[in-house]
């Protein structure tokens, strides 16, 4: 699918030149990004698509993180964080994912929650370091709780609560109908997030990405398509 998602365009180097020529340390974005990046091949093998679904996340969370007035390198480790919210979903069935919503028995919605908790697991073996782990943990918290971790509101870590609304943002724009003009789409798209504020998303974050949708503008050529 093609989307015309808010722009993150490439960051200054990440790692910087001190005066006296030495390199400090890199920043906590290119570490998750370096140690991430065998975990999203990995679950694009076993989820074919699944890394195109992370980049989106991952484009979203940025454009909400700068929305809400987060600094460059927090809205960066951000971004790299967003595209890790999916990879517990490698001890997932592959039948079990294909399976529709509606026909998800309660031991499937059981092992589908339990894949955050399985992610941070997964981060933390590759050396990701701690609380970028716990963000990931808190994907799955809704901000009227009821999450796996049993978190609700402030309580959920704010990186988590950005990239849950950005997941919600990409799957709902991924899926409407595709005779939807672009307009129509974005339209959808924020009455959906606005439906989920307050339940299952920070209402803040979803005022941060509203505000985007009613900003962008289709690029040419099967933007939206």
């Amino acid at each position: 699918m093609t989307l015309d998602r808010p722009s993150d365009a490439p960051s200054p180097a990440e790692r910087r030149r001190t005066p006296e020529g030495s390199q400090s340390e890199p920043s906590l974005a290119s570490v998750i990004r370096l140690r991430g990046a065998p975990l999203l091949e990995a679950l694009e093998q076993h989820r074919p698509g699944a890394r195109e679904h992370a980049d989106a996340t991952a484009s979203y969370s940025f454009a909400a993180a700068v929305e809400l007035g987060f600094d460059r390198r927090r809205a960066e480790a951000i971004r790299e964080a967003s595209k890790l919210h999916d990879i517990g979903l490698v001890y997932v069935p592959a039948d079990l994912l294909a399976k529709p919503k509606d026909r998800l028995a309660a031991a499937d919605r059981e092992q589908l929650e339990a894949r955050f908790e399985a992610g941070r697991r997964l981060a933390w073996g590759a050396g990701i370091p701690e609380p970028v782990c716990e963000w990931i943990a808190g994907f799955g918290e809704r901000w009227g709780g009821g999450g796996p971790g049993g978190l609700k509101g402030d309580a959920i870590a704010v990186e988590s609560r950005v990239a849950r609304a950005a997941c919600a943002c990409d799957l709902i724009l991924a899926s409407p109908d595709a005779d939807a003009s672009p307009g129509e789409r974005r339209r959808h798209a924020v009455e959906e997030l606005r439906r989920a504020a307050g339940r299952d998303l920070d209402p803040a974050v979803v005022e941060a990405l509203t505000a985007l949708l009613g900003r962008a503008a289709p690029t040419e050529a099967g933007a939206w398509a």
